[in-house]
């Protein structure tokens, strides 16, 4: 097998299983007076080229899965004659399908019939030598040891079935089964044949191979058919990008993809300063190397050193401590975008400057995220970005400054201290951030105002978002006895509850009945179940005064944390409600467009449900949860819209249905809870 292919990768539930019982099925036939052959597929094979009265020698093309695993079954059949005393013919000519004539081995590599990647060599040199003929199933087993396992247990089980006398006479059948009546179809290739134009047609169009894969069978054969030394190429460069943790599938917007695909495709755009799709890595990176040996290793050791990057960045373990803290905060703004520009800083920068760097990207994209401005435009604008990075010879900081500051439209914008000022007091960003999102910004907060702190902060997964004065307020938090100040006061808790003044972060989480309990009881819950910062000087009345002092507080926080250059140019008029995307995270992939100009006649055309619109109001709320009719109404979901939000009437009508019947809306019950009419979360 030339290097550069895959390593083994079938498994029993696809092939192995499948594979036996087509063989079982095989020998069940096989005293009918003609039998047919039970075809397996085809396979490619090169011919290369080689010394008179050597070994003939082919790579293999296509198929390598395949014949590696024919060949994993044929050496546990041929130990399990071993096993037993069993010698007949049919051993020898087992043994002879594994291993080369000893007379014409010149080396190691030449002793089996087959020599697999690099990758698996050694696991497959101790198969074929027998030495995993006692081992049992264990899931740490190498896929090419565990597949010679399944195959061991499969042949005794078959045995099992028979009597003992029978022994010799199954073996022999099955090894004429695997000798005889097994086929696959060779295509042969001459010496003169292209052997990557017939592999990337028989495998860039349809099959599972990753276009890693794709990538790397093109490298290599560019360096080995230039003569480069390709083993020391593959094992210094490409072995550590087969690692586990490049194999596993993590998920990059709605899809999951091979975390190697991905990171190819974040390399591919800083190499080639252009966004490239899915799809297309293959064809880019082909493009980009071609059959120039030089530029296909200039190619390879990129992809490596960039790669080391791209994995210190994904686990933090990167920069100065300045610069980790940094990047654990860019999950505030929720963005892969930014991703080459990072790669690109860390490959080529160091120091100051790109600390500087990273402090205005960091500013910029968080500034934006809390104003609620759309990322749609960030491919555009961080390429282009990227280009000027690679093309200036200014500082990497004095570029990105001197770019960001100059946006101007509503896409690109760098927000103002107003803008900042008036979101963080005004959006119910509990409602509108993801849960991850709201407590990597809340411990940004607590980060800052910690100047004494010697123990340290919990990370985010083992903090919980709590508001101050609960959701669920109506039974301990009294409204005024004037019922015209009662009301203008509910509507400032409405208004109030889910914005960032309302809301800190405790180790744990409180039970709902502590979480709605009266300020003092709950103010006493909260100091026991976190030191943080945050919570240490909250006062003995919590009131919305309170809640508003302190988002005005955090808002001061804000722009000292995340500071906008000088020289910014103001739009005029500044951010409107119209500019900002009040979509919760979780409706930014539905699939109804986000239109500021949306007219009712246009979304009529979508079918509306308001028992979806409820449920979507209490997604990422928890059990027990309570939500006004108001409340529901104004959360917008993709049923409706935040331009054409539902009748009160409407929601009322779903959750109260009349005549004593509860609602049908699943996972929530229409109450009344301090003279206001809505729905509590149950499940």
């Amino acid at each position: 097998m030339p290097l550069f292919q895959r390593p083994y990768v079938w498994d029993e539930d696809e092939q192995w299983a499948p594979l036996w019982e087509d063989v079982v099925d095989t020998f069940d036939r096989r005293e009918e007076d003609e039998i047919a052959p039970h075809f397996l597929g085809a396979i490619v094979l090169e011919q290369k080229r080689g010394a008179l009265g050597s070994l003939e020698v082919r790579e293999v093309i296509d198929g390598q899965q395949r014949l590696t695993t024919l060949q994993i079954l044929i050496a546990a059949l041929r130990d399990t004659y071993l096993a037993l005393g069993v010698k007949t013919r049919w051993l020898n000519r087992l043994t002879k399908t594994l291993e080369n004539d000893a007379d014409f081995v010149d080396g190691p590599d030449e002793e089996f019939k087959l020599w697999p990647t690099n990758r698996d060599r050694s696991t497959y040199t101790e198969v074929m030598r027998g030495n995993y003929r006692d081992s049992t199933h264990d899931p740490a087993l190498p896929r090419i040891a565990a597949a010679y396992v399944f195959f061991r247990e499969q042949i005794d089980a078959f045995l099992a079935r028979g009597d003992d006398d029978d022994t010799e006479t199954v073996l022999d059948g099955v090894a004429e089964v695997l000798l005889e009546h097994l086929e696959v179809v060779v295509i042969d290739l001459g010496i003169d044949d292209n052997a990557q134009v017939i592999f990337e047609t028989l495998n860039a169009r349809g099959t599972a191979l990753r276009a890693s894969d794709l990538i790397k069978n093109a490298l290599f054969r560019t360096l080995q058919d230039s003569g480069r030394p390709v083993d020391k190429l593959y094992e210094k460069y490409w072995e550590p990008l087969e690692m586990p943790q490049w194999q596993t599938d993590v998920r990059l917007g709605r899809l999951r993809r091979p975390r190697l695909d991905i990171y190819v495709g974040f390399f591919l755009t800083v190499l080639l300063h252009r966004e490239v799709q899915s799809h297309q890595l293959f064809t880019a990176a082909r493009t980009y190397f071609g059959s120039d040996a030089d530029r296909a290793q200039d190619f390879l050791i990129e992809l490596a050193r960039h790669a080391q990057i791209y994995d210190e960045l994904d686990s933090g373990n990167i920069g100065t401590n300045t610069e980790r803290r940094i990047l654990t905060r860019f999950e505030i703004a929720d963005t892969q975008t930014i991703t080459p520009i990072l790669l690109w800083l860390f490959a080529h920068t160091d120091g100051v400057a790109r600390q500087r760097a990273l402090e205005l990207l960091e500013a910029y994209v968080i500034r934006r995220a809390i104003c609620r401005l759309t990322s749609k435009n960030y491919n555009r604008l961080f390429l282009e970005l990227l280009r000027r990075l690679s093309t200036s010879d200014r500082s990497a900081d004095d570029v990105i400054e001197q770019f960001l500051v100059s946006q101007d439209s509503e896409s690109g914008l760098w927000p103002s201290d107003s803008d900042l000022h008036e979101s963080l007091r005004g959006l119910p960003l509990y409602r509108l951030f993801k849960r991850d999102r709201l407590q990597r910004l809340l411990l940004a907060f607590e980060q800052h105002l910690t100047t004494d702190r010697t123990e340290p902060i919990p990370p985010s997964s083992k903090l919980s978002v709590e508001h101050l004065m609960p959701r669920s307020w109506q039974q301990h938090w009294k409204l005024p006895a004037d019922p015209i100040a009662a009301e203008a006061e509910e509507e400032r808790r409405a208004a109030l509850l889910d914005t960032i003044g309302n809301l800190t972060l405790i180790t744990g989480k409180l039970n709902s009945s502590l979480s709605n309990s009266a300020w003092s009881t709950k103010r006493e819950h909260l100091l026991a179940h976190s030191a943080l910062t945050l919570n240490r000087s909250l006062p003995t009345d919590w009131t919305t005064a309170s809640i508003e002092r302190r988002s005005e507080m955090l808002a001061r926080a804000a722009t000292t944390m995340w500071p906008r250059p000088a020289g910014v140019t103001d739009p005029s008029p500044l951010i409107t409600d119209a500019a900002r995307d009040l979509r919760p995270d979780r409706d930014r992939a539905s699939t109804v467009p986000h239109r500021r100009d949306a007219t009712p006649t246009a979304v009529a055309s979508i079918r509306r449900d308001i028992g979806q619109h409820i449920i979507h109001a209490f997604a990422d709320l928890d059990v027990g949860d309570f939500l006004t009719i108001g409340e529901i109404r104004k959360t917008p979901s993709p049923q409706y819209p935040v331009n054409d939000l539902p009748s009160a009437g409407a929601i009322s009508a779903r959750l109260f249905p009349g005549n004593g019947r509860r609602t049908t809306v699943p996972g929530v019950v229409g109450v009344i809870s301090g003279g206001r009419r809505g729905a509590r979360k149950t499940g």
